[in-house]
């Protein structure tokens, strides 16, 4: 019999045998830049690490941020580096694998949230955080880093109500009951490279771990990159200020969202395999 890690292995290799562009018409990858999108969708093979460049910078970003550079992975030059997080602090050079969605969405999220990767890239390295936990090496903000950057989602929404009920986990009110107004008054972006790889074949119980944001108006009254630029500073921001304290990210259901699923009926949100979380302490 097959250990759980020889079929994750094996499901991957098969995942990474060829470069698809299915998911270009998808949500939630539909919401990247269409100039990203466009240079995509007609790829019928894997694009190499190098032009992994020119890729993301088709996405526009804010002033006075750079994107790093995407360079094909090097073991002994992580080696020399420290590591994959001081490799990109020192060179400002993303290792990159080939054939690789894991790296590919990373890539993504980098063109989409500059400062918010470099923010992370900076807890990840920073060795003033403690205590660090024995069974990983990291201070507990780097925890809170790497859930955010494996499994990250961003949630702005002009309804502080709609925000209150995702984190007292009332997720049918939220999605379904409520999903005009949800519609029409929030806002999403994935920036888990980890999440996007999951949702080419999305499994029971997929979640994010969620920072939910006010928005002083409804998000379509934002030109699209300009709501994106101001959420990537917002979000930057409120990563340098982890330091010291260790915040608690709430879980978001992703096939629950509006259009990430199958959902479009009120049976959907009465699987308990789909929302069955408890809640945490803040």
């Amino acid at each position: 019999m097959q250990s759980g890690r020889a079929i994750h292995q094996a499901a991957r290799a098969w995942l990474e045998a060829r470069f698809f562009t299915d998911w270009c018409r998808q949500q939630p990858y539909a919401a990247l830049h269409p100039r990203f999108l466009q240079a995509i969708a007609p790829l019928t093979s894997w694009p190499a690490p190098q032009h992994y460049d020119e890729l993301a910078r088709l996405v526009p970003i804010g002033a006075e941020v750079e994107l790093p550079r995407f360079v094909a992975q090097d073991r002994e030059a992580l080696r020399r580096s420290g590591g994959y997080e001081p490799h990109v602090a020192q060179h400002r050079a993303v290792p990159t694998r080939e054939r690789s969605w894991h790296d590919f969405f990373n890539m993504a999220v980098w063109a989409h949230f500059p400062r918010v990767r470099w923010a992370l890239n900076s807890i990840h390295v920073d060795q003033s955080l403690g205590p660090i936990d024995r069974r990983n090496g990291r201070a507990p903000e780097q925890n809170v880093a790497s859930q955010l950057d494996e499994s990250g989602i961003i949630v702005v929404s002009s309804s502080r109500a709609l925000l209150s009920a995702l984190r007292e986990l009332r997720f049918k009110e939220v999605f379904w009951e409520r999903r005009d107004e949800l519609l029409t008054t929030t806002r999403s972006w994935i920036v888990g490279h980890g999440t996007f790889e999951s949702l080419l074949t999305p499994h029971l119980g997929l979640a994010s771990k969620a920072l939910l944001l006010d928005l002083p108006r409804a998000p379509a009254s934002y030109d699209a990159d300009t709501l994106r630029i101001a959420t990537d500073e917002r979000v930057a921001a409120i990563v340098h200020s982890w330091r010291g304290r260790v915040p608690v990210l709430d879980p978001v259901p992703l096939l629950g969202i509006p259009g990430f699923a199958d959902n479009a009926h009120p049976e959907f949100y009465d699987d308990a395999r789909y929302f069955r979380f408890a809640r945490r302490a803040r």
